[in-house]
């Protein structure tokens, strides 16, 4: 396989997708590249521990600028550096959006991917006890399971959030998103199976036709004019050139496609000659267009007495040792497990605000309840209050020529008006569930507290705002003739030829979800794509 037809850069959650199909025919060669190494992690494969890998070599260990909506912080972005990508080190959520977040796609430019594709994809994807139905698929790759529970306290949860008046109990992918749910996750068995496990099996990576190259860095795309032509990636110390036949396929996420897009010469002309690096093609949205999902918590402590609260230590060696054995104990448990979808205008399509309802309370030193009495020992909850849909976007830029230099990560948290009082809004709905009678004996105190004015929820925002991690939008699909795009419908990259991104970067704007599910979602659907445009 001296020139692959096709090579894919990052071997993360779309990556394995698209190296799966192709390889299906066996006249077509491919090579996927990868940066980090194989998965062999085992606090990745649990549910309570995964978070272990951060910061660790299978973690690019990416970080924003200070934020000045936050109070000058700085928020860490895990990103995985390993066979799986970022689905080997984050909860595994799978909440992939309503219909109508996909019509808005369609409705900005990226004809083809509405709600009816989005889910007809989805459909094929699945393998859930929540199917096969009009809205769940049955018998796919990735297999999804309920969150497992050790206590009551996330049903009492959940139960709060239909006695607050948001929806029953129910499937957030189903009719409607307004139900209460404990959303499923990519684990079988208790066990994380990523999107390279679903895909990439034994049988798929004994095919001659396929060559996984890990512990590999990609520096550069290589253009002949304005056609890519192959990759430059360093392996061992040794810099290699890989020809490729018909295209390269970008999937190295928000990330690092933007970056290596830019390092290649794809980007805004300006930047990229301040760097001294030659323009192939002067795309100003490359870079742009950069949002995340803020998320803020309601912390809510219980009276002295009360339990319910996630317990134990899921780093412990006692932790991990119990896990490998029969898949108990408190690393096989993740606190946030419970959903719920709030819309201010009922009925609408699509929400406005998500509840994630999780039952640690996480009274540590700068928690905002720590002051009470005997606060380390008392059991609660949170309600975290996720803005869905915010107005704000940044940047991603290089901070040099250098491919081993971190790029300049700066999403403008709350940097847009309306931002900052929605978020209030939502931390008010999050609260309504607090105030519930199933959840009476398990709120002594909330903070906020109950009827504060706006002022004390921005002085909690400016503490404890974080991120969900759901950077998006870096290298957005929609309409060729729009300068903000990168990429048309056909996951093509404007200006050059023989280069699609098929990764979270595309995505437009972001969805009343999680991003695990679109970005597979965008594998396979690249894979159709490429075999229509071939």
């Amino acid at each position: 396989m001296s020139h692959p037809h096709y090579v894919i850069v990052g071997a993360g959650t779309a990556g394995p997708v698209i190296a799966a199909r192709l390889t299906e025919d066996p006249t077509v060669d491919v090579v996927l590249l990868e940066a980090g190494k194989e998965n062999t992690y085992e606090a990745s494969r649990t549910q309570g521990a995964f978070f272990a890998l951060h910061g660790s070599e299978a973690d690019w260990q990416y970080e924003t600028t200070a934020q000045p909506g936050i109070g000058g912080r700085s928020i860490t972005h895990p990103r995985g550096k390993v066979v799986g990508g970022s689905c080997a080190l984050n909860v595994g959520a799978w909440l992939r959006g309503t219909p109508g977040d996909y019509d808005v796609w369609s409705k900005e430019g990226a004809q083809g991917w509405d709600g009816a594709e989005a889910l007809r994809a989805y459909l094929r994807i699945e393998d859930t006890d929540r199917g096969p139905s009009q809205w769940r698929g049955a018998g796919g790759p990735m297999t999804l399971s309920d969150l497992p529970s050790p206590t009551s306290l996330p049903d009492a949860l959940l139960d709060g959030f239909t006695e607050a008046g948001y929806g029953a109990r129910g499937d957030s992918a189903g009719a409607t998103p307004y139900v209460a749910d404990r959303f499923q996750s990519i684990f079988k068995a208790r066990t994380r199976r990523t999107s390279a496990d679903a895909y990439l099996d034994e049988e798929v990576r004994a095919r001659p036709n396929l060559r996984i190259v890990t512990e590999a860095l990609v520096s550069k795309v290589v253009f002949d004019g304005a056609r890519a032509t192959g990759v430059v990636y360093e392996k061992g110390g040794t810099e290699h050139t890989l020809d490729v036949e018909r295209e390269v396929i970008l999937c190295a996420g928000v990330i690092n496609t933007p970056q290596l897009l830019m390092l290649s010469g794809v980007g805004p002309a300006a930047h990229l000659r301040e760097h001294g690096i030659e323009v192939v093609a002067d795309l100003p949205g490359v870079g742009e267009n950069l949002h995340d999902h803020p998320v803020a918590p309601v912390v809510a402590l219980a009276p002295s007495g009360v339990g319910g609260s996630y317990q134990g230590n899921p780093l412990s060696d006692e932790s991990l040792a119990q896990w490998r054995l029969d898949r108990t104990g408190p690393t096989a448990f993740f606190s946030q497990n419970g959903v719920g979808f709030v819309a201010r205008t009922p009925g609408s399509p699509v929400p406005d605000y998500e509840l994630l309802l999780d039952y640690n309370p996480d009274i540590s030193d700068d928690s905002p309840v720590a002051g009470a009495t005997g606060g380390d020992q008392r059991s609660g909850y949170k309600v975290w209050a996720v803005l869905l849909h915010p107005k704000s976007r940044g940047t991603l830029r290089l901070a040099s020529a250098d491919p081993h230099d971190k790029p300049v990560i700066d999403p403008k948290y709350l940097s847009h008006p309306d931002d900052l009082p929605d978020l209030v809004d939502a931390m008010r709905h999050a609260q309504k569930v607090t105030q519930s009678p199933s959840l009476a004996p398990y709120t002594e105190a909330v903070y906020p507290a109950i009827g504060a004015p706006d002022s004390e929820f921005h002085e909690a925002i400016l503490k404890t705002m974080y991120t969900t991690y759901h950077l998006v939008g870096t290298a957005r699909m929609g309409d060729p003739s729009d300068d903000r795009t990168v990429v048309d419908p056909q996951l093509r990259v404007r200006g050059v030829t023989g280069l699609r991104v098929a990764d979270a970067s595309v995505i437009p704007s972001l969805i009343s979800g999680h991003t695990i599910a679109p970005s597979i979602m965008i594998g396979e659907r690249a894979v159709e794509l490429i075999r229509e445009t071939s």
